[in-house]
């Protein structure tokens, strides 16, 4: 019988990925949004400042105690980022004493006059598009422009099972879109009772290639390392192979509960309120409460900070297409 055994990220080893969710406030209302998320508690963190300051304090830690030399940022979160106020100030601020890349992961919806004066300082988006609330001709004008503009840019389109014909409309706008940036279909399984198992046949074979549009040839090569075409190397014990974005979910793989996990290594996240975890918000400091927005961060930290180790996964699902690609072990 063939059966996985280990997943190993294809991830650069110097690279830490970090997800940032700086706000939980949004102007969509999605069925489909992760439990926890458009709560509208944490509208902002407090102080720019002092978020920067401690971000910086973190960031010293994985680069001389964990050799982690890259930092990825992704500004995301179940709240839409582009409605936080200090968005262009805290990534031409983060630059300045590490090695960070800031991708914005954004539902587009701003007007082009917000994309024109507040994305001096980032490298890369994600045009996330949901079709029950998205302006479409503005998002499509917003990609256009940042490609133009030269940008790193990709659009994804949340294909929900229940609504498929309204996603696919939505698609067909984007092809007609001035230019060919890249365009990725993924299903949407993070909402409670929504699973692989939401899609029929017919839908299935539709996301079995997620990328839908890809640029010409020379655009490809010339960022073949960006579009992370495989994610991730699986090992069974009578196979290797690498794989996809969404390979693990579509396929039924990925159960996790029990395996040695590095996410605590690998890809971070920081919440709404401040929180440091792990991206599936497992704890990874001895502090459970500690906050990257709190005025005395830097004394819990640096007494709550451990020679962090691979955890134990206790979820019995892993649903998030990141997360999967963590490396990990079956103990």
């Amino acid at each position: 019988m063939t059966e996985l055994t280990q997943i190993v990220s294809t991830t650069p080893k110097n690279t830490l990925d970090i997800r940032f969710w700086p706000t939980d406030i949004c102007n969509f209302n999605c069925e489909y949004c992760f439990p926890g998320s458009v709560l509208n508690i944490n509208k902002f963190p407090k102080d720019v400042k002092l978020v920067v300051n401690n971000f910086r304090i973190l960031l010293d830690e994985y680069q001389f105690s964990h050799g982690k030399t890259f930092f990825r940022i992704n500004i995301a979160g179940g709240g839409e980022p582009t409605l936080w106020p200090h968005l262009d100030y805290f990534c031409k601020e983060i630059k300045k004493e590490h090695n960070v890349q800031i991708k914005l992961t954004t539902n587009g919806s701003r007007k082009l006059e917000w994309f024109k004066e507040n994305t001096e300082n980032i490298d890369k988006f994600t045009m996330s598009c949901h079709y029950k609330e998205v302006p479409i001709d503005r998002f499509v004008e917003n990609c256009d422009y940042l490609w133009e503009r030269g940008s790193h840019i990709g659009a994804l389109m949340l294909m929900d099972a229940a609504h498929w014909q309204e996603c696919l409309a939505c698609l067909e706008k984007m092809y007609k879109s001035k230019y060919s940036w890249p365009i990725q279909a993924k299903e949407v399984v993070d909402a409670p009772g929504l699973d692989i198992n939401s899609y029929n046949v017919k839908q299935l074979n539709f996301l079995k290639q997620p990328l839908k549009r890809i640029p010409d040839g020379e655009w490809i090569l010339e960022n073949l390392d960006d579009l992370q075409i495989y994610e991730s190397i699986a090992f069974y014990n009578n196979d290797i192979k690498p794989v996809t974005s969404n390979y693990y979910i579509s396929n039924r793989e990925n159960y996790f509960k029990g395996w040695r996990c590095s996410v605590s290594l690998e890809n971070l996240v920081i919440a709404h309120d401040g929180k440091i975890t792990g991206s599936c918000q497992e704890e990874i400091f001895k502090d459970a409460n500690l906050s990257l927005f709190d005025d005395n961060f830097e004394d819990k930290f640096n007494r709550s900070k451990l020679d962090l180790q691979p955890i134990i996964c206790p979820r019995n699902c892993c649903s998030c297409q990141p997360d999967t690609h963590v490396s990990k072990e079956k103990i």
